[in-house]
C-alpha cells in the first residue's frame, strides 16, 4: 500500500502548488474600461461637425445619442504574465464579462459592442477581477471601483433656417449688440484681474476666487433657460436637443452661450461647445444652487420647457421687462402665460 501514501503526498503537493499559484496569480493585475470605436448613426452630429471642432472634442471620439460604440475591457499584468483571469460587471445596467487564459505582460483586451446609446452618463458598476489556479481549486476576487466611462451627448441640428422663417413672419426686431458694460457671468480669478471685479458671494460658494465677466461690444450672448424638472426622460431628451441646437447656431455665428435653469448651476464656458453639451448630457441632474444663482444676463433669451414652472416664467418675464428679446420652445401642451413668441413641438427628432 505504499503507493497510496505516495499518491496522497502527490495530491497534497498539487493542492499546495495550486494554492501558491492562485495567490501569485492575483498579484499585479489591473482593470481598465474605455470607450473605443464610436460608430455614428444616421443623422449624428459627428458626421456634420467640422474637423476643427471635432478635434477639440472628447477623446477618442464624441458619442451622441443613437450612436454605437465599443467598450474596451483591458487587463494589465504589471508583474509578468498571469492567468487564467476574467472580469465581470455591469455597464449601463447590462451584465458584461470577458476573460482569457493568459494575460501577457503587454496586457490583454477585448471590445464589447453597444448600440443605440441613450443620452447621459454610462457607468461601470460592480466590476470584479476573478483569478484562479489552472486546475480551478482556488479562486480569488478583487473588486474594482465604480466609475463613469462615457458620456453620451445629446443630438442637435441647426435650427437657423426654421427660426429665420418664423421671425420674418412675426416681424421680430433684431437683438441689440452688447454694450461692453453688461454683466455676462463669472469666471475663475486670474492674475492681473481687478480686485473690484471679485464676486465674493460666488467665491464663497465655489471655494475659490471668481470675478465678474462683462460682455464685450458687438458679441451676441444667448441665454438658454431650461425647465428644471422635466416630467419624463423623453421630454428631458428633447429639451437637451433643442438647447444644444440653439447653442450650436449661436456659437457658429461667433456668439456666446450660457445655459441655466432655476435651481441648477449655470454653464461657465460660454464659447466651449463641448462643455455646453456635457452640461446638457447630464441635464437635469445638475449640481443644485439652493436658489442662490440668478438668471444670467443675456442679449437674447430662449426658453425651452414643457411646463409653466413659476421660477422659469418669472426669470423670462424679468428678462423681457429689461428689454431683452425673448422667445421659446414648448414641448407638449402646457399653457404658458408669457408675452413672447413660442414654438410648440413634440418629442420626435428632428423637430
Amino acid at each position: 500500500m505504499p503507493w497510496l501514501f505516495l499518491l496522497a503526498w502527490w495530491v497534497l503537493a498539487l493542492v499546495g502548488a495550486a494554492a501558491v499559484y492562485a495567490g501569485w496569480n492575483r498579484s499585479g493585475l489591473s482593470l481598465r474600461l474605455a470607450v473605443r470605436n464610436a460608430t455614428p448613426a444616421a443623422g449624428s452630429p459627428a458626421d456634420e461637425l467640422p474637423d476643427h471642432v471635432l478635434r477639440r472634442g472628447p477623446v477618442p471620439a464624441p458619442v451622441f445619442e443613437g450612436d454605437g460604440f465599443g467598450i474596451e475591457i483591458a487587463l494589465g499584468a504589471a508583474r509578468g504574465e498571469r492567468g487564467p483571469v476574467w472580469a465581470a460587471g455591469q455597464i449601463a445596467n447590462k451584465d458584461v464579462s470577458a476573460g482569457t487564459g493568459l494575460v501577457p505582460k503587454a496586457g490583454w483586451s477585448r471590445v464589447k459592442v453597444f448600440r443605440a446609446a441613450r443620452r447621459g452618463p454610462v457607468s461601470a458598476s460592480g466590476w470584479r477581477i476573478h483569478t484562479s489556479d489552472p486546475l480551478g481549486f482556488f479562486g480569488g476576487v478583487r473588486r474594482a471601483a465604480d466609475s463613469e466611462i462615457a458620456l453620451i451627448l445629446p443630438r442637435f441640428a441647426s435650427l437657423a433656417a426654421r427660426r429665420q422663417t418664423r421671425e420674418l413672419e412675426a416681424s421680430v426686431a433684431a437683438p441689440r449688440a452688447g454694450s461692453g458694460n453688461e454683466l455676462f457671468g463669472i469666471r475663475e480669478y486670474r492674475p492681473g484681474d481687478s480686485l473690484r471685479r471679485i464676486h465674493w458671494r460666488s467665491s464663497a460658494r465655489h471655494g475659490e476666487l471668481v470675478v465678474r465677466e462683462y460682455e464685450p461690444p458687438g458679441v451676441q450672448t444667448l441665454g438658454i433657460f431650461v425647465d428644471p424638472n422635466p416630467v419624463t426622460t423623453e421630454i428631458a431628451d428633447q429639451v437637451a436637443r433643442i438647447a444644444a441646437s440653439e447653442a450650436w447656431d449661436c456659437l457658429r455665428d461667433g456668439g456666446r452661450v450660457v445655459i441655466w435653469g432655476p435651481g441648477l448651476e449655470p454653464t461657465q464656458s460660454p464659447r466651449d461647445l463641448w462643455g455646453l453639451l456635457e452640461w446638457l448630457a447630464r441635464y437635469p441632474s445638475q449640481a443644485p444652487t439652493n436658489g442662490e444663482a440668478s438668471p444670467p444676463a443675456s442679449g437674447e433669451v430662449v426658453m425651452v420647457t414643457s411646463s409653466a414652472n413659476p421660477a422659469l416664467i418669472e426669470a423670462v418675464d424679468e428678462a423681457r421687462r429689461r428689454g431683452t428679446r425673448v422667445r421659446g420652445w414648448v414641448i407638449g401642451d402646457a399653457e404658458l402665460d408669457i408675452d413672447a413668441p413660442m414654438e410648440r413641438v413634440g418629442t420626435a427628432w428632428p423637430v
